[in-house]
């Protein structure tokens, strides 16, 4: 059986068509998890009264998606009858085959999670994610990113990551590979999830059978200066905890220039306040190196893969 996962905050917009969307599954056996962040509006009322078939988790405060995923990941894995877990952002729209293509994506026990392709929910011929990467330079990416979609991905294949924002798991990552980072709070989460899975020798298999329409940056369009401080501040983390000892050293130089020319950007070409988000974020994590280590210590613990095989998968 499938468990869905779905975080929100303030989100009532959304949720009808989110949640209609499960309703039109061609797949039926899965249960649906909400995890609500202390919102302020009328969703745990609007999901109480329509959906009765959602179970509703209230948080005390908003905790981020990090921690509220890992709530519903944690209730959802005390059901002996859940294999996969799947996590789907609010602001999305299931095609009818989606958790059945999504359940198809699991080729074999070395497969630990699946990305779909996800399109733009506006103008649904442009693509929105089809798969997560990072960079040889160190940036993740999300691959085809308002590209107009003629079919350049729509081949199944093994690739580095899956966007959270529509994602399936097999349950039995978690108990080795741990949850979601939950000092990230948002963003690169899901990244430095995947990298996590890599280093433990769980594949991602992209399905592009596999769709979502997204309202992408719908919950988050009025607050970018606080998007780029959390993306600045996870990337150094990210890069502590995953890479080889080997492969961070000898990038250590390449990735530095990135930051310099992106903060030149951000500066030249955007607005001060900008700047100075980015430049705070990335002396938070600076700050927390020594944490990130700890956290490295484990996960190159539980590393089984080669180096060989990590730089394979930077692009």
């Amino acid at each position: 059986m499938i468990s869905v996962i779905i975080p929100n905050y303030n989100g009532i917009e959304h949720l009808k068509q989110c949640f209609d969307s499960l309703r039109r599954q061609t797949l039926r056996e899965f249960s649906v998890i909400m995890i609500d962040n202390n919102s302020s509006d009328d969703s745990v009322k609007f999901v109480s009264e329509n959906y009765s078939e959602v179970k509703i988790i209230r948080m005390s405060s908003n905790t981020g998606f990090a921690k509220a995923v890992n709530q519903g990941i944690k209730i959802a894995m005390l059901d002996e009858k859940t294999d996969y877990i799947v996590l789907l952002n609010n602001d999305t729209e299931c095609d009818a085959n989606f958790l059945s293509e999504m359940k198809k994506g699991f080729r074999d026990s070395s497969t630990g999670s699946v990305a779909c392709k996800m399109l733009n929910f506006n103008e649904r011929n442009k693509i929105d994610d089809a798969g997560d990467f990072i960079k040889s330079k160190g940036s993740p990416y999300a691959r085809g990113y308002e590209e107009t979609d003629t079919g350049q991905y729509d081949k199944g294949e093994f690739i580095f990551g899956a966007c959270a924002g529509a994602s399936a798991y097999r349950k039995e990552v978690f108990r080795r590979a741990g949850f979601f980072d939950e000092d990230f709070f948002a963003y690169y989460e899901d990244v430095d999830f995947s990298f996590r899975l890599q280093l433990c020798g769980y594949k991602c298999f992209y399905n592009p059978d596999a769709v979502v329409y997204h309202k992408r940056g719908a919950t988050t369009s009025n607050r970018l200066g606080f998007q780029t401080m959390l993306c600045e501040r996870n990337l150094v983390a990210l890069r502590i905890k995953n890479y080889p000892l080997s492969i961070l050293i000898l990038n250590l130089p390449v990735f530095m220039l990135v930051r310099i020319k992106r903060y030149f950007l951000f500066l030249t070409k955007h607005s001060s306040s900008l700047f100075f988000s980015a430049l705070k974020g990335y002396c938070q994590g600076v700050l927390k190196i020594p944490k990130s280590i700890g956290k490295r210590r484990e996960i190159q613990r539980l590393k089984t893969v080669g180096n060989d095989y990590i730089k394979s998968i930077l692009r």
